[in-house]
């Protein structure tokens, strides 16, 4: 009998690695002849490089370290990783996190992106022609002008001068023509991709200023200046491409960011968890499992909006295979995610236990849950075998 498990990581308490060990240690314990596959997720943003970088399922990983540009112009030491076939993977945070500056130092109009260009700069130099990249987690909202820069895009005022490098949020009210004369000719010869998971236009009321700006750190004065800058730089973006690209869905994410890897890398936008699970070869993993197992710390309805246990999910339910979640706590509107393709859930938590305790036991519970889940399983399985029905997708488990 094979089993796949998928699990994210449980925040601020286990890995996703170290979850999905203790899941297979739980099942262990039921019966040792069964066939398990580890294959730790994410959902594509933060905490991605951690996660691929640790799954047994990739060889030929390898981190490499830079000093760049932090997104108030410090510098940071930022990571990313390749493959052996030439892919790179890259997190946005690592270079233009929000948690990078101090909540009482951040003031997002100069927020610059250009660290993620430096970034991507640099594995184009190691001859990267495959990037993808997890936006998430940024404290930028500069439309991408930063990143821009630090490929090439040179950013004209109407005096005929230069914008400064970095270029921050505060500086797109000055642009008054974007020239990619310049831009790194290497862009044309690479296949980017980038997980987002939201939906937000460039502009206007659900775009990536008025949604996101005030939790990077704007008040309500910072947030209209920033939307006239952003509509200023759209304008003349538009004029440089020959079309206007602000109400394509994801080209608000990450502080307009997902409009500038469009525009100055022909990227395409996808959910992260459908990337991940590509890179995973999940599909593989999939094809011939009887039970998948799922989770993360919190389930809820918004769980179906781009998270892992829900992508997994929905992969394992082209193939007809059950699946159940295990987390460590979730609320009535759980109960929407039966639509979504899994079939039970188990809350790791055994008996009334303060968060503390139930981090710092995680991995423990996991184990307990996922056996008592696995057992409750073949229980069923065997009083359908015994009254001589079965449904159609266990019929050829082994």
């Amino acid at each position: 009998m094979k089993i796949v498990i998928a699990l994210d990581s449980f925040k601020g308490s286990c890995s996703a690695q170290a979850a999905c060990a203790a899941v297979a240690t739980g099942l262990r314990r039921v019966r040792a002849d069964l066939t398990l596959t580890e294959m730790p997720v994410a959902d594509g943003g933060e905490g991605l490089l951690v996660t691929l970088a640790e799954s047994p399922q990739l060889s030929g990983v390898r981190w490499h370290y830079q000093q760049c540009t932090g997104p108030y112009g410090q510098p940071v030491q930022g990571a990313f990783l390749t493959l052996d076939d030439g892919t790179a993977i890259i997190e946005m945070a690592q270079s233009c996190g929000l948690e990078l500056t101090p909540a009482s130092q951040r003031d997002v109009r100069r927020a610059s992106s250009y660290g993620l260009g430096e970034q991507v700069r640099s594995a184009l130099d190691l001859g990267c022609r495959r990037l993808i990249i997890g936006l998430g987690g940024s404290a930028t909202n500069d439309g991408g002008t930063g990143f821009a820069q630090a490929l090439g895009a040179r950013f004209w005022r109407a005096d005929g001068t230069l914008l400064p490098q970095p270029a921050t949020a505060q500086d797109l009210a000055q642009i008054a023509r974007v020239d990619l004369s310049a831009l790194d000719a290497r862009l044309r010869q690479v296949e980017v991709q980038a997980s987002c998971d939201v939906t937000n236009p460039l502009l206007g009321e659900q775009g990536a200023t008025w949604i996101y700006g005030a939790q990077k750190g704007a008040d309500h004065a910072a947030l209209v200046e920033m939307e006239a800058g952003m509509q200023n730089y759209n304008h003349h973006l538009t004029g440089a491409l020959g079309r206007d690209i602000s109400t394509l869905p994801g080209t608000g994410a990450a502080g307009g960011m997902g409009a500038a890897l469009i525009a100055f890398t022909g990227a395409t936008l996808r959910p992260g968890i459908e990337l991940v699970l590509e890179l995973l070869n999940a599909a593989e993993h999939l094809r011939d499992a009887s039970l998948v197992f799922v989770g993360e710390g919190w389930l809820d309805r918004q769980s179906a909006f781009g998270k892992a246990p829900v992508g997994v999910a929905h992969a394992a339910a082209h193939y007809q295979i059950p699946v159940i979640a295990l987390c460590g706590g979730r609320d009535e509107s759980s109960r929407e995610l039966y639509q979504h393709h899994i079939d039970a859930f188990w809350s790791i938590c055994p008996r009334p236990i303060s968060l503390s305790e139930a981090m710092a036991a995680s991995e423990q519970l996991l184990a307990d849950a996922a056996e008592n889940a696995l057992r409750t399983f073949l229980a069923g399985r065997q009083q359908q075998k015994t009254s001589g029905y079965q449904y159609d997708h266990y019929s050829s488990a082994g």
